[in-house]
């Protein structure tokens, strides 16, 4: 008797195993008939989108002269580049720095770098407003404490981080 119900439970899952096959060759073979599809209407939008670009340079041809045009604007372009090159060459780099050899340029005022330390400034450790440089004998610490906190404590440090 229990001969029958595992026949019949071996032809059930023959059956289902058969029906997820052909189900996911189905979808396989219409994946595949959907990506050809899509390829083939990329392939005819781009070579329209080549024909109209080529049609559209050709009408701006006739109407402008593009090689004169094109000519002005890179020698205007290349004037004002070498405007700004001028400009930010003479003290500062494009970060808008001082350039380290900008700063020892000057003879008469010696600009150097003070790190804040447990001896000196130590309020001033990882804050994100502290300037630490020395002109001359002078520290600019910050702009809201020019001279330095006198306390551990300031109450306008930030993290640097």
């Amino acid at each position: 008797m229990e001969d029958w119900i595992t026949e019949w439970v071996n032809s059930v899952e023959k059956t289902v195993e058969a029906a997820l096959e052909q189900t996911a060759e189905s979808f396989e073979t219409w994946t595949d008939e959907v990506v050809d599809q899509v390829d083939k209407q990329l392939q005819e939008l781009l070579v329209w989108s080549q024909d109209c670009s080529d049609e559209m340079y050709q009408q701006l041809q006739q109407l402008l002269p593009l090689d004169e045009v094109s000519q002005d604007l890179d020698r205007t372009l290349d004037e004002w580049l070498e405007g700004l090159d001028a400009l930010f060459a003479e003290d500062y780099s494009w970060d808008g720095n001082l350039r380290e050899s900008e700063q020892d340029s000057d003879p008469f005022v010696q600009i150097t770098y003070v790190e804040p330390s447990k001896s000196q400034n130590p309020a001033c450790i990882n804050c994100r407003h502290y300037h630490g440089h020395q002109y001359g004998d002078t520290l600019f610490v910050c702009g809201m404490h020019p001279y330095g906190w006198d306390g551990e404590d300031c109450p306008d440090w930030e993290n640097v981080f």
